[in-house]
């Protein structure tokens, strides 16, 4: 818990400074406006950030399937899951913020942070800020399991299906290349691996592991034939053989 603590305390820090010299350091370092480095550097980012959206979507489905046991190591899956969908979240900020030294563009903190606040487009700008937002918080769940139980943590995990149908759609409506053949044909297989994920998923689901209680193991009849043979004999009492033939006789 305090390891989360410092860096949420680091990430604070970290937005706060950026907040304020983030524009001139970002300016310094990216090409002059009129070449509109900030603008390519602000598409490569979304498509990357897409991307990962989906390995980490992908990676999650797997996981949770038994179709691919034993081509896949289930460690491997969860791994490619959290840091892709992680890293996915970082490049989709990368992606807004680093429109604002561009000056051709316009965009500043309310047009990328604030939901609807964007001039250009507002609804599918939206969409793409609730999307980041939701996939953050999907992320940020992953180090909050125990805490909020496994139910509460499933129901939360499924809406990274919004998060990513709303990266695509906001990609589609918003973005520059996405009427390039090479985009759209990215766009189409990482959805229809997503569709087939679901199926497999449904399909090959994972039986639940059934944990037997501690009174149920000890009532179960096997357990009950196994005390008995176990239980000792009862003690011979000596002579007691002996009275129970001379009753017999008598």
């Amino acid at each position: 818990m305090k390891l989360v603590v410092l860096f949420a305390v680091i990430a604070v820090a970290g937005s706060a400074a950026g907040a304020v010299y983030g524009a001139d350091l970002a300016a310094a370092m990216v090409p002059e406006a009129g070449s509109h480095g900030a603008w390519y550097a602000s598409r490569s980012a979304g498509i990357a950030s897409y991307v990962f959206l989906w390995v980490g979507i992908v990676g999650g489905l797997l996981m949770s399937s038994a179709f691919f046991d034993g081509l896949i190591g289930r460690p491997r899956l969860l791994a490619m899951h959290q840091s892709a969908s992680i890293a996915g979240v970082f490049l989709g900020l990368a992606h807004a913020l680093v429109l604002i030294p561009d000056h051709w563009t316009h965009f500043g903190l309310k047009d990328i942070l604030v939901p609807f606040g964007s001039y250009y487009k507002p609804v599918y700008s939206a969409v793409g800020t609730l999307s980041l937002y939701l996939a953050a918080v999907v992320s940020a769940s992953f180090w909050f399991r125990s805490r909020m139980g496994g139910k509460s943590w499933k129901m939360l995990h499924y809406t990274s299906f919004l998060a990513f149908g709303g990266a695509l759609w906001h990609g589609l409506m918003m973005g520059t290349d996405a009427h390039k053949p090479w985009v759209l044909a990215i766009l189409l297989g990482t959805s229809l691996s997503v569709i087939f994920g679901v199926m497999v998923r449904i399909t090959y689901a994972r039986p639940p592991v059934k944990r037997v209680a501690p009174a149920q193991a000890a009532a179960s009849p096997a357990t009950a034939a196994t005390a008995a043979s176990a239980a000792p004999s009862p003690a011979r009492v000596p002579g007691r053989e002996a009275q129970m033939a001379a009753s017999g006789q008598e």
